[in-house]
Parts: C-alpha cells; sequence; structure tokens
C-alpha cells in the first residue's frame, strides 16, 4: 500500500511540472508574439496604446485607494442642536476630524474612535444623555436577566478599558464596577460605585490632573445616571489614590483669580478718573492746592444681555442744520395696502332652510321668502400700515458703574505778611495773610468736577467741593529760613565783592608806588652815572690839556665814541633826538 501511495505521489509531481512546462511556454510564445506585433506599429498608434494602457492602470489604482479607504462611524447620534453644536465646536478646538449627517449625527474613522471619546471625556464634552451602550455601540442581548447582568457587566468593563488604554501615557488599566440591584423606590436606591487602576506606560511618571478627569467622566458616563463622578476612584499602579484631589480649592483659587482680576479693573478705572479730575482742576489752582480726600466708585459685574423692541415714527424729510428752524417731517405710519367695499341692499329677504321656529324633525326644506321689506348699506374699508420697528440685542459690558462719590478739599490763597519793601516779614508770630474762595469758585470747581466723572443724578453719584485752609505751618517755616539763608548769602556776597574791590585798589596802588619807586631809582642811578661821565671826561680833558697820555679800556673807548656820536646827532638833527628822548620816557 505505501509503494502505491508513493507511485501515485511520483506520477502526480511529474503531471503537475508537465503542465507547467506547457504553460510556461504558452506564456512565451503569447509574450513573444506581443512583442512582435507591437514592434509592427508606427509610432502614433505606440503612443496611444501606452497612453490608453496608462489610463487604464490609473483608473484601477484610483479605484483600489478609493474603496480601500474605511469608511466613517457613528460617534454620536440623534443629538440635540445644543449638544451638537457643543460637541462640533470642542472637537474644533481640538483638531480632531468628523463629519457630520444633518443636524443629529456625528461620524469619525473607526480607528480614531476611541481616542476621540477619551479625548472629549477629559473635557467633560461627552453629552449627557447617550447611555452607557450606544457610548460603546454595544448590541442589548435578549437572554436571561441574569445572563445579561452579567455580559453587561463584562463588556462594559472591557469597553471603558479599552479606552483608558487608548491613551498614549497609560500601558495598561484595571476596571471593576460595584452594581446594585434596582429598587422600586428612588430614596433607597444605591448608588454604583468603581475603580479603576492604571499602568502608566514607560517614560511617564504621573498623570495630568485633566486626565484623570477625563478617565472619572469617561467611566460615569458609560455607565450611566447611577454612577456619578464622586464614585469613582482611580489609583495608580502602587495602589495610591490618585483621584482625590479637591476641586473647592480650584474653584477658590479660581475665584480669587477673578476677584484680583477685577480689582485690577476697579484700581485702573480708579487711577485714570482721579487723573482726569485733577487735571480739570490743576487748569486752575496749583497742584498743591488740591486734595482728594475720597473717590469711591462702585462696580456691578453682572453680565446683561437684553432685546430691545423699538417703534419709531417715519421720517418724511429730514432736518437742515444750516437753517435755524427744524423742516424735519414725520409720520406715524405708512399705508402698504388699502382695500375699500361697499355693499347695497333693497328689497324682499330670504329665511335660510325654510321659514323661521322650531326646528323639526323633518329635513331642512328649501329658502322661504321674507315677506318685510328691507333695505341696508355696508361700507368697509381696510388699510394695512407700516410702522419703523427696530430689533436690537443689547450685550452689556462685563462690568458697569453704579455710583461714584467725590470729596475734594481746595486750599485758599495763603501768603506770608510783606514788609513795605515788598520783602518777607519773618517775625513768626505774625499770622500768614489768607483769602478764601468765593462761591461762585467753588461751583465752577464743583462743575469741573462733575464733566469729569461723567455725573450722573439718576445712579445716585455725589460730588463735594469745600474750601479748606491747609496747615502749611512747616511750608511757611521752611519759607523763612530759606529766606533768612538767601538774605545771608546776599551779605555774604557783598562783603565778598567788597573786599575783592578793596584788594583790586590796593594792588593798583601798589603797582602805582612801586614804578614810580623804579623810576626814581633809575632817574638817580642815570644821574649818578651823568655825573661820574661828566668827571671822567673833565678828568681826560685836563689830562689832554696837561699833555699827559691816558690809557682807555675798550669799554671806554666805545662808550666815548658812542657819546661822540650822540654829541654830533643831536647837533644835526635835534628834532629826531627830542622825538626819541619823549619816547622813552613816554615807555617808562
Amino acid at each position: 500500500m505505501p509503494d502505491l501511495i508513493s507511485v501515485y505521489g511520483r506520477f502526480k509531481h511529474n503531471t503537475f511540472l508537465e503542465r507547467g512546462g506547457h504553460m510556461g511556454e504558452l506564456l512565451t510564445k503569447l509574450i513573444a508574439q506581443v512583442r512582435e506585433i507591437f514592434s509592427k506599429l508606427d509610432t502614433t498608434k505606440k503612443i496611444v496604446i501606452g497612453a490608453v494602457t496608462g489610463v487604464v492602470l490609473i483608473a484601477f489604482i484610483i479605484l483600489f485607494s478609493v474603496t480601500s479607504v474605511e469608511p466613517n462611524m457613528v460617534l454620536f447620534s440623534e443629538l440635540s442642536s445644543k449638544d451638537f453644536g457643543e460637541v462640533t465646536k470642542k472637537m474644533e478646538e481640538m483638531g480632531l476630524a468628523y463629519t457630520t449627517t444633518g443636524t443629529t449625527t456625528i461620524m469619525v474613522k473607526p480607528s480614531d474612535r476611541d481616542v476621540v471619546l477619551t479625548k472629549l471625556a477629559q473635557e467633560n464634552a461627552i453629552p449627557k444623555g447617550i447611555p452607557g451602550w450606544q457610548l460603546f455601540d454595544m448590541t442589548k442581548w435578549t437572554e436571561t436577566e441574569r445572563e445579561l447582568d452579567v455580559k453587561y457587566m463584562r463588556a462594559l468593563r472591557d469597553e471603558i478599558k479599552k479606552h483608558i488604554e487608548s491613551l498614549k501615557n497609560i500601558d495598561k488599566a484595571n476596571v471593576d464596577i460595584a452594581i446594585s440591584e434596582d429598587s422600586l423606590y428612588t430614596d433607597k436606591q444605591t448608588p454604583y460605585t468603581a475603580a479603576v487602576t492604571v499602568y502608566l506606560a514607560p517614560g511617564y511618571e504621573n498623570l495630568s490632573k485633566k486626565e484623570i478627569k477625563g478617565i472619572i467622566y469617561l467611566v460615569s458616563r458609560a455607565v450611566g445616571n447611577r454612577l456619578t463622578p464622586e464614585n469613582v476612584t482611580v489609583t495608580d499602579e502602587y495602589g495610591k489614590i490618585i483621584s482625590d484631589f479637591d476641586d473647592d480649592f480650584d474653584k477658590a483659587k479660581t475665584e480669587y483669580t477673578i476677584l484680583e482680576y477685577r480689582r485690577k479693573i476697579e484700581e485702573k478705572a480708579r487711577v485714570k478718573l482721579l487723573k482726569d479730575i485733577r487735571q480739570g482742576l490743576e487748569r486752575i489752582y496749583s497742584d498743591d492746592r488740591i486734595q482728594i480726600v475720597r473717590l469711591n466708585m462702585d462696580f456691578n459685574w453682572d453680565k446683561i444681555s437684553e432685546e430691545q423692541e423699538e417703534y419709531t415714527p417715519i421720517e418724511m424729510e429730514k432736518d437742515n442744520p444750516a437753517t435755524p428752524y427744524s423742516e424735519r417731517k414725520v409720520k406715524d405710519s405708512l399705508v402698504i395696502s388699502e382695500k375699500s367695499t361697499e355693499e347695497n341692499f333693497q328689497g324682499h329677504g330670504w329665511n335660510p332652510e325654510g321659514p323661521a321656529g322650531t326646528e323639526g324633525n323633518k329635513p331642512p326644506g328649501y329658502k322661504a321668502s321674507d315677506d318685510q321689506y328691507s333695505k341696508y348699506n355696508k361700507n368697509e374699508n381696510i388699510k394695512n400700515h407700516a410702522i419703523n420697528k427696530t430689533m436690537r440685542k443689547v450685550d452689556r459690558d462685563p462690568f458697569d458703574i453704579t455710583k461714584i462719590s467725590v470729596a475734594i478739599a481746595i486750599d485758599g490763597i495763603q501768603d506770608l505778611p510783606r514788609q513795605p519793601d515788598g520783602s518777607y516779614d519773618l517775625d513768626p508770630n505774625k499770622k500768614p495773610v489768607q483769602s478764601s474762595l468765593t462761591d461762585d469758585e467753588l461751583k465752577k470747581a464743583e462743575n469741573i468736577v462733575k464733566k469729569s466723572i461723567n455725573f450722573s443724578e439718576a445712579r445716585g453719584d455725589q460730588v463735594a467741593v469745600e474750601n479748606i485752609m491747609f496747615d502749611r505751618t512747616s511750608h511757611w517755616n521752611e519759607i523763612r529760613e530759606e529766606y533768612r539763608r538767601r538774605e545771608q548769602m546776599k551779605r555774604l556776597l557783598l562783603a565778598a565783592l567788597i573786599g575783592v574791590v578793596a584788594l583790586f585798589v590796593g594792588f593798583i596802588l601798589f603797582r602805582t608806588i612801586q614804578k614810580e619807586m623804579e623810576r626814581r631809582r633809575r632817574l638817580r642811578e642815570e644821574q649818578l652815572a651823568l655825573e661820574q661821565q661828566r668827571m671822567r671826561e673833565a678828568a681826560l680833558r685836563a689830562a689832554e690839556e696837561e699833555g699827559i697820555d691816558v690809557e682807555l679800556s675798550l669799554e671806554e673807548k666805545a662808550r666815548l665814541e658812542l657819546q661822540t656820536n650822540a654829541v654830533s646827532l643831536a647837533k644835526e638833527r635835534p628834532d629826531d633826538v627830542a622825538q626819541l628822548l619823549r619816547t622813552w620816557l613816554a615807555e617808562e
């Protein structure tokens, strides 16, 4: 028997090889024939065949890509308009792709559905009216109640676990849901509870508060109304509860942030108003005479949105502002359509359905003629009027100033007493001269303040401007001390100036006396030299007369020659010599 099987196997194998060989030969011949036919074609036909082949291939590729696209599946259906708008807006903000069918159904790709649901749960954006089965697209089985509960629990836990594990920072999750039996009495129903254990993926140390809240909302919405977010507990892989954060603290922090934001806005508005008041008053009074004692501003932070319907007359002709009179013409309404009806009758009337009287059991008969003669006229005029109607939706500012209270003190005119020459009287026992503001000046100052704060009597604004003499004792003492310093400085400067003048005069006198003494010394020396010269000349003349040969030095010879030349020059040109002498004397 085994030999027979082996023989049959070899026969079958050889038969297959022979068939395969024949198929290969046929395919080779077919390709050769196609090449031969294609080579015999001209260039135009080759291009046409190539283009057709390319178009067919492209069509097959497009058809394959279109048919291989995964169709979208339903994310939420039968949504209300409000839920539809909120969910689509949140998905657009988060950058999630989706399509819609009408205004009730939202569809996404099957591969993205779990991620989209998880992200929406993190934002608490899953519609509240969707039960757990619809959220996970699970079909309810028509089985026994016990089997249904068991399968429901198993399927629900698995679906919730799958959605939680779709988060990139969660590697694994365990979900346990405790479902109590339903009771006929609402007050005796025990709420559901759930426990979720998450195992973080490698590289992640913890979950953010937003991600933990997303898990809580996902579990709560999946189970239904019997499981509230407060009854969902989330723990980490070490058993530490990570969902036990204080929402009250966050609310208090948010409220504090809002209050701080409002306080900054109120302070900014108060500083601006304070600046406006000061700028208005400083145009008239100096800065040191103005004291804003109090500035209170009451704010209303209620956001008001109201719709107004206003009816106004129709303006037929506008007013010309260039004329002193008004050309404005208005009408309460305009006639847009009119219907007039006129009806006249004269003669006998008809009683409908037979004569008058109690209705009998017989069928109604023909109309009976009325014996009375009647006559009437009917006129009807219907006019349809159009009026000016304005519909306006007004959103008030986020805050409104409800009341402003301002109290301002303005100093009068004060100055130290003056002496007859106009200088300050520095006697500390004398009081400063004071001049109060008049009632008219106070009224003007009050009007300026009212303009600065946009005063409104309707909202109860209060403005008080009073004339109060400020205590300027320290200011007057500073002025007295400064005035004393100035006077002392003046005396010191005067004394220094006198000293400088005296020093300058003394220096001039000293130089004059010094020059005079020097001049007199030179005169004495010149006279002495002149006498010595005369004595020497006399001795020389005496020696010459006596025939004595006198030996002179070179200096004496040069001086004698110079003197001889000077005497000769004086004799020949006496005017020039006199001018030269005058010049020497003037220089000395």
